[in-house]
């Protein structure tokens, strides 16, 4: 796998061990994140104000490349969630834009699973396709091949009162896989699990990141969360939200759940909560 920066990459990247410099954002509004190559997201300039004045988000530039896994990591309140639908399409910028490739389809995860009760595994997994008006036998393929990827098969049949909540999250996970994005967008959908299931669910994403190879942009609370899974983890202000730094994850694919006990990681863990903790103070 290649480094992002060399980008001659579909999926992950082959990252150096070594401890790499954070790129820290400028002192004007917009913050720039310079990129060798065309961007498969590029933000420009967005910003978002509520019509009560409230400032969510300052003008923010931020370009990811095809196949990149990026982190938004910052408090509540720094507009993660909101950058995050904007580039999902789901809420509109005040200013700015968003620039994707047109026909690429975009594909996002909430923090909770929104399953629907009267409906089984299998159903519930052809939702988004269903929509998305995909013919119904390639639906069923689609279905079939994401409930395979994210351990559900053999519980097609089952309903969602009869899963766990590590359960329910795959179904999510495997709901939006079945439209087979080339973005995949998710707001902290493991914030509502245990520990244990969290770094599970983590590992099988990633796993099907690096076989899948799309764009992921992925917004968590979880300073280790944010670590463990990206290549780069842009760091957001407290409102009104802005990018203050981007920092590069030196760690290669695939990963090995040994990594979060390892003393490098540890060494970076405490440099980036040391720089939210100084954040928060400011």
């Amino acid at each position: 796998m290649k480094s992002p920066k060399s980008v001659q990459l579909e999926g992950s990247a082959e990252l150096s061990t070594g401890h790499q410099t954070a790129t820290s954002a400028p002192d004007s509004l917009a913050d720039e994140v310079q990129m060798p190559s065309a961007p498969h997201i590029d933000v420009q300039g967005a910003s978002k104000t509520y019509p009560n004045g409230t400032v969510a988000l300052q003008p923010v530039n931020l370009q990811i490349l095809k196949g990149e896994f990026v982190s938004l990591l910052g408090p509540s309140g720094c507009g993660k969630s909101t950058l995050l639908r904007i580039i999902a399409g789901l809420s509109s910028s005040t200013q700015g834009s968003v620039h994707i490739p047109a026909g690429d389809r975009r594909a996002f995860v909430f923090q909770d699973a929104t399953l629907l009760p009267w409906r089984t595994v299998e159903s519930n997994a052809h939702l988004v396709c269903e929509l998305e008006g995909v013919d119904k036998t390639e639906r069923h393929t689609r279905v079939a091949e994401a409930l395979e990827m994210v351990g559900l098969a053999g519980f097609e049949k089952v309903y969602p009162r009869n899963l766990s909540g590590g359960m329910k999250m795959r179904l999510s996970l495997a709901r939006a896989l079945a439209l087979r994005p080339q973005l995949f967008l998710m707001d902290e959908p493991f914030s509502a699990v245990d520990e244990i299931t969290r770094e599970a669910l983590q590992d099988e994403l990633l796993r099907i990141w690096g076989t899948e190879g799309f764009t992921s942009v992925f917004v968590t609370h979880n300073l280790y969360e944010a670590i463990y899974l990206s290549q780069r983890v842009v760091v957001m202000s407290a409102r009104p939200g802005r990018i203050e730094k981007i920092f590069d994850i030196p760690f290669d694919f695939p990963r090995s759940p040994a990594l979060r006990s390892a003393p490098e990681f540890t060494a970076l863990s405490a440099e980036i909560g040391e720089f939210l903790r100084k954040g928060a103070n400011s």
